[in-house]
C-alpha cells in the first residue's frame, strides 16, 4: 500500500493539508477532486517524494524503509499534466525508449504505443505535437514504467472523449492487474465512472466518498463542498 499518515503540507506560508491520513491500495483507483489551489498537485508530488512543499508526516511505500530511496521510487510514478514531463526536441518514440531504459521496464514500447494509439506519430517531435498528443504520450510513459502506483495529475483534461474512454479502459485494466491509481481530475463524470473511492479536499482535510454508496455523484458532492 502507498499510504500517508498525519501528513501536513505547507506552501508559501499557507497550510494546504493538515494532518491527513489515507492509503492507496494496489488494485484500486482513487479520484482526487478539488478546485485549483487546494493542494492536489502538491499532495501527489509529496507522495512521489518530489520536493516542492514543506512536508511533515509519513509517506509509506509498501513498508519499505525510508532509506531505500531507489526501491521506493521504482514503485511510484508521478505524471504531471500539460506535457510538462516531456522534452520538446525528443520524438514520441525516443520518450518511450528512454522510459523503458530508465525504469528497466519489460514492456514493449511498440505494444504500449499501439495500446495508447500513439503509434501513428512515433516519429513526431514533442514540440510539433498537439496538447492532446502530449497528454497521450504522458500517459503512455506512465504505463510504460510498470510502476505499482500511478499518481496522475489531471490525466484526461486535454483528451477528446474517445481517448478519455480508451485511457479509462487502460487504467481499469491496470488496476485489475494490481496497480494502484490516484488521479486528480475536473472531469467529474469520468471520476464517477472510474474511481473506487473519491477524495475531496475541504478546509485542509480530506473527505472520502464512495461512488457506490448512494445516488449522489461527484458533481453533487462538489457543489455541496465548494459552491
Amino acid at each position: 500500500m502507498l499510504s500517508v499518515s498525519h501528513l501536513t503540507l505547507s506552501y508559501r506560508g499557507g497550510v494546504l493539508l493538515d494532518d491527513v491520513s489515507f492509503g492507496l491500495e494496489p488494485g484500486r483507483i482513487m479520484g482526487l477532486v478539488a478546485p485549483n489551489g487546494y493542494g492536489k498537485t502538491t499532495l501527489l508530488k509529496a507522495m512521489a517524494g518530489i520536493k516542492g512543499a514543506r512536508v511533515s508526516g509519513i509517506v509509506d511505500v509498501d513498508g519499505l524503509p525510508a532509506n531505500q530511496v531507489a526501491r521506493r521510487r521504482a514503485r511510484v510514478f508521478y505524471a504531471p499534466g500539460e506535457g510538462t514531463l516531456l522534452y520538446p526536441g525528443m520524438t514520441v518514440a525516443e520518450h518511450l525508449a528512454m522510459t523503458r531504459k530508465l525504469w528497466k521496464s519489460e514492456r514493449d514500447p511498440a505494444d504500449v504505443a499501439r495500446a495508447c494509439r500513439i503509434d501513428g506519430f512515433l516519429g513526431k517531435r514533442v514540440r510539433a505535437c498537439s496538447q492532446g498528443m502530449k497528454q497521450q504520450l504522458t500517459l503512455a510513459i506512465a504505463y510504460m514504467t510498470g510502476a505499482r502506483y500511478l499518481l496522475l495529475d489531471e490525466p484526461m483534461n486535454a483528451l477528446d472523449p474517445t481517448n478519455v474512454q480508451l485511457n479509462s479502459r487502460i487504467l481499469r485494466g491496470l488496476a485489475q492487474r494490481g496497480a494502484g491509481v490516484l488521479m486528480s481530475s475536473h472531469i467529474l463524470e469520468n471520476v464517477d465512472q472510474l474511481s473506487d473511492e473519491i477524495l475531496f479536499v475541504r478546509d485542509g482535510k480530506l473527505v472520502m466518498f464512495d461512488p457506490d454508496a448512494g445516488p449522489a455523484r461527484a458533481l453533487d458532492i462538489y457543489n455541496q463542498l465548494y459552491l
